[in-house]
């Protein structure tokens, strides 16, 4: 059998030639003589790439052993996969190093002993490099972007908990140890404003200001609420883009409410997805919107069908020019998708999810195809891309 680490790097010795493909199997070392033990020849990665998209799978319904692939958004290739424990969330570093996933596992596999980490991976060669703990254990949900979030200098990975009040485990992820629980009084997720300051959704309507020190040890101030949790709410994957500060929450009826993330979070404007002649028209699906920051441009998943369908798979992306809060783009999905994303570079790609394992990549300025890849896994969920 392989060994842990080996069934943890890059695809190009594990899946073959029919993933990767020949230019990539071309740089696997030769070997004299495979010997009596089995050999897995491996890959090493350079940086990522700009355009490079890393899909989260909880692989449903068996939710064991997440995924996470690994592909260029150019030539539809994995460039590698990382296997992961139950419902696991993944967060990319900011320098490009590699990523954290906080994860949980079962001494006997669905039973025994629970142990929650998280785990750190080197983003070349994509093997396990350390692990820290989370003695309070992590909230098991599906996968949602903001269940686990560097703060803004990188330094602290956040993670959200319910053990059982709600609030977050900081790990310094510097230092590679656990340094507390913060309690936020029934708020949830991780929206990181500062190095030590995080956002955090609440009940009703409203974020909550955390700040914290070395020591986990907070201050909370609420906010006040600015959108109807009971008949309107709003999805908690809100397009975000750490460097500039900007946020965007979206709700259940396609208000737009944009957020400045940066120290305490102040709401602007809100304003409207749908004119007069978009009736029967919602946004819908689970990460639902991703903004593109140089172009100040607002890219939402959207579908027909009445109230509360905000599940409902997105038949098109809609494209909005966030200055002038006008759309400006239709682009028709051949697969309905349920994800979506956006490079961050100058010549954008956007990424669509759907939930049979199928990713639509578009050019995000001419709206233009760039071609699908079909087969991610069984059930992939969340995309991310560096830099956003």
């Amino acid at each position: 059998m392989a060994s842990g680490a080996r069934w943890r790097a890059i695809l190009g010795g594990l899946l073959g030639a029919s993933l990767l493909g020949t230019a990539a199997m071309a740089q696997v070392p030769g070997k004299a003589s495979l010997g009596t033990q089995e050999d897995h020849p491996t890959l090493t990665l350079p940086e990522p790439q700009p355009h490079w998209v890393y899909v989260l799978e909880p692989v449903f319904p068996y939710l064991q052993a997440s995924k996470v692939w690994i592909i260029d958004g150019d030539t539809l290739q994995y460039k590698g996969m990382v296997n992961a424990g139950y419902t696991a969330n993944l967060v990319l570093d900011h320098d490009k190093a590699g990523f954290y996933v906080t994860e949980t596992y079962w001494s006997r596999g669905t039973r025994g002993d629970r142990t929650d980490v998280v785990t750190f991976f080197d983003g070349k060669t994509l093997e396990a490099t350390g692990e820290v703990k989370l003695p309070q254990g992590r909230f098991l949900v599906v996968p949602k972007k903001n269940n686990a979030e560097l703060t803004t200098d990188g330094r602290y990975l956040l993670s959200y908990n319910m053990a059982p009040s709600m609030g977050l485990s900081v790990v310094d992820v510097k230092e590679k140890r656990y340094v507390g629980e913060i309690e936020s009084g029934g708020c949830s997720l991780a929206y990181p404003t500062g190095p030590k300051s995080v956002a955090m959704l609440c009940p009703d309507g409203s974020l909550q200001n955390v700040t914290f020190d070395e020591n986990a040890r907070a201050t909370i101030e609420n906010g006040k609420p600015f959108f109807d949790s009971e008949n309107d709410p709003v999805f908690e994957h809100a397009a975000m883009h750490r460097p500039s500060g900007q946020a965007f929450f979206i709700s259940y009826d396609g208000w737009v409410y944009p957020v400045t993330l940066k120290g305490r979070p102040v709401v602007g404007e809100r304003w409207r997805l749908q004119s007069a002649a978009d009736e029967g028209w919602r946004p819908g699906g689970w990460q639902i919107a991703a903004f593109h920051a140089a172009s100040n441009r607002l890219f939402v998943l959207m579908h027909e069908g009445d109230r509360w369908t905000h599940k409902a798979a997105g038949h098109e992306v809609w494209v909005y020019d966030v200055a002038k809060k006008q759309r400006i783009q239709r682009i028709p999905l051949a697969h309905h998708s349920i994800s979506v994303n956006v490079s961050q570079d100058d010549k954008p790609l956007l990424y669509a999810l759907s939930e049979t394992a199928t990713l639509e990549v578009f050019d995000a300025t001419s709206y233009q195809s760039k071609g699908v890849k079909e087969g991610i896994g069984i059930s992939p969920y969340v995309l991310y891309v560096y830099g956003e």
